[in-house]
């Protein structure tokens, strides 16, 4: 996949994080530079050095450290002796992996959600789904990814199992990079790849939770298809 690239600092713009606590100050630069790589700010293959992270979040370099040592444990970055840490690449085998999980979760989630939703869960996903045409129409790809996602934790949560919704948000953070994939390529189709949340919702407003699963399960199988093209003409 060619060289890894190298944080260039001019192509963000970070405000410091303003805690004096320094768990606080960990979780903060934690969850910025989650956000970064989770939003594609930074590529697959990009190199992190810890001053130059430091430097960009404006913090000391001990928050950062702490911050790679989570972003590792999540499975967002890798740290290799004598080269660093690098934004995680992005595999053909882990991407069938990854969704064989969300395949066996998200479907039996979606079925719960939608077998005990009340009514304010249903708009919630209504709000949310009007939010993501937006940023679709737009080409806001990571606010298309982070209002799929909000659309379908209500959804999620709405089925009380907050060990199942933990774990499946949980597996978005290692899927997110093949979920950008995804995005990007549905951006240049238009809404109708976004069709299917329309019928979710429509399956959650009257209780109709084998259509919730069915809809999950096909989206999962679906997505993992187009990204497996989009990636192998990458990994020849």
């Amino acid at each position: 996949m060619g060289r890894p690239n190298t944080l260039v600092l001019r192509e963000m713009k970070t405000t410091p994080p303003q805690v004096s606590s320094p768990n606080l100050l960990a979780d903060r630069v934690y969850e910025t530079l989650r956000g970064h790589i989770a939003q594609g700010h930074w590529a697959p293959g990009t190199q992190l050095r810890i001053r130059e992270v430091a430097a960009l979040v404006g913090t000391s370099v001990m928050p950062v450290r702490e911050a790679f040592r989570r972003l590792e444990q999540a499975g967002l970055i890798l740290t290799e002796p004598y080269r660093g840490a690098s934004v995680r690449e992005l595999s053909i085998d882990e991407l069938e992996y990854v969704y064989d999980v969300r395949i066996m979760l998200e479907p039996d989630a979606a079925r719960r959600g939608a077998l005990l939703a009340d009514d304010a869960a249903v708009e919630t996903m209504r709000q949310h789904w009007r939010l993501l045409e937006k940023a679709a129409a737009d080409g806001d790809i990571a606010g298309a990814v982070a209002q799929d996602e909000l659309l379908l934790s209500a959804l999620f949560s709405a089925g009380n199992n907050p060990v199942l919704t933990g774990l499946i948000q949980g597996m978005w953070d290692t899927c997110r990079p093949y979920k950008n994939l995804w995005v990007r390529d549905a951006v240049g189709h238009g809404l109708s790849r976004w069709s299917y949340l329309a019928d979710l919702v429509a399956a959650v407003e009257t209780r109709d939770g084998d259509s919730a699963f069915r809809i999950l399960e096909h989206v999962c199988r679906t997505s993992r298809s187009t990204v497996r093209g989009i990636l192998d003409p990458l990994s020849a």
